[in-house]
């Protein structure tokens, strides 16, 4: 298991704007679930080692992503549909300092991490605070 709680968002990738359109939905994952959300590219992921999987509107478009899909839903874990994700609201919360305000994830390599406010993120910068997944 990873050691911060993260979602796999599972998606076309096929294509450079298929993961543009797959970072920007695993972002509303994040903002809406309050967790870091990693991109999964290829299939070379064990889905057990997440607390979910977030099926894109996409995730039947490629080989890789049906697996990883099929995985997860045989692997009867918590496993969600962008249907399902829309119905959460949104929250700006920074997962830091839980102040309410203007969080908003980072992306950091493959994974947006929890919403952060600007000042956590300042703070980040000159102390080290993990903001990163």
């Amino acid at each position: 298991m990873l050691a911060q709680p993260t979602v796999l968002v599972v998606g076309d990738t096929s294509t450079r704007v298929a993961l543009e359109d797959l970072e920007a939905f695993a972002h509303d994952v994040a903002m809406l679930l309050q967790v870091p959300a990693r991109i999964a590219v290829g299939r070379d992921y064990d889905v057990n080692d997440y607390e979910g999987v977030v099926l894109a509107d996409t995730w039947t478009h490629s080989l890789d992503s049906v697996v990883l899909g099929v995985e997860a839903r045989e692997a009867d874990m918590f496993c969600i549909d962008v249907e399902t994700l829309r119905a959460y609201e949104p929250s700006r919360m920074c997962g830091h300092c839980y102040e309410d305000g203007e969080a908003s994830p980072m992306l950091v390599e493959d994974t947006w991490t929890t919403p952060v406010c600007p000042s956590c993120v300042e703070v980040h910068a000159r102390r080290g605070l993990p903001v990163a997944a």
